[in-house]
């Protein structure tokens, strides 16, 4: 997998520390999770389709699911 180097500023690495203390997550797992969630959130479907053509059921389910879910937000925004 691939690494990337990153400094957290003060106020994420607090919330990461109670959240981690809260329900005891492994850091990789949390970023990972958190980072897709907004990329996804992000971008829109087809983007977000072709840079993960070759991604696994469970990955794709995600991905479906969280594209309905800020759909869902668009909505009641407008």
């Amino acid at each position: 997998m691939p690494r990337k180097h990153f400094e957290l500023n003060s106020d994420v690495s607090k919330l990461i520390d109670k959240y981690e203390e809260i329900n005891d997550v492994d850091f990789n797992k949390l970023v990972n999770k958190a980072l897709r969630f907004y990329l996804v959130n992000q971008m829109n479907y087809k983007d977000v389709q072709d840079a993960l053509k070759e991604a696994d059921n469970e990955a794709s389910k995600y991905i479906d699911e969280a594209m309905r879910s800020s759909m869902g937000d668009f909505n009641r925004n407008y």
